[in-house]
């Protein structure tokens, strides 16, 4: 008896299966990055007075660097890196990397607050004399066991920080730092292209 149609019935269906799960393990940091940045925006836009996203900027040092979002608010330029992540995070301020630990897995990334320095530094270069300020905010789906660092919030916690400057007037020359901005940002393929190039060499150059 030839079992081949039967093994093929039974092989093709599960080698279907494992390739979706290869591309859903590929595409689901990507998917739960968008998420998570679209519910951050979601909630920046209540209470900003202007909100952009997903802006490739100079660095000021010959390359590029990319900000989440940047709000417009009376007290000046205000930059947001969201972080999607699950589990426990393990860090604090000053530690160049931080752990996410789910379960048994332990995985190490880097200090989003270091990330956070450069773009204060980029961003302050492009509006001169505009305070400029950053924050890191975590959705639900991470806890800190040992705390929250300082510049860290979580998603339910946003609305706490620019509520209170809602209503207020933003200054003729904050708003001018913020259009020099936007104006000198940019978000075509050529600039995403080298933005991760420029990643993929400072980490080939640390290694």
């Amino acid at each position: 008896m030839d079992y081949t149609p039967m093994i093929s019935a039974i092989l093709w269906p599960l080698l279907f299966f494992a390739m979706l799960a290869a591309v859903f393990a590929l595409v689901r940091p990507r998917f739960l990055g968008a998420i998570g940045e679209a519910a951050v925006s979601w909630k920046l836009r209540r209470y900003c007075v202007e909100v952009a996203d997903d802006l490739i900027l100079p660095d000021g040092r010959g390359g590029l660097t990319q900000v989440d979002h940047l709000a417009l608010t009376p007290g000046g330029l205000f930059f947001v890196e969201t972080k999607n992540y699950g589990g426990l995070i393990l860090g604090q301020t000053r530690d160049r990397t931080w752990t996410q630990c789910i379960g048994r897995r332990r995985h190490k990334l880097q200090n989003p607050l270091r990330q956070n320095w450069g773009h204060i530094k980029a961003v302050e270069a492009l509006a001169t004399g505009v305070p400029v300020s950053g924050l890191v905010v975590f959705t639900s789906r991470a806890r800190f066991p040992k705390g929250l660092p300082a510049g860290v919030i979580l998603l339910s916690d946003l609305r706490r920080v620019f509520a209170r400057e809602s209503g207020a007037d933003v200054p003729q020359t904050y708003r001018q730092g913020w259009e020099s901005v936007v104006a000198q940002s940019r978000s075509d393929r050529a600039a995403r292209k080298a933005h991760l190039s420029g990643i993929r060499q400072r980490k080939g150059g640390r290694a």
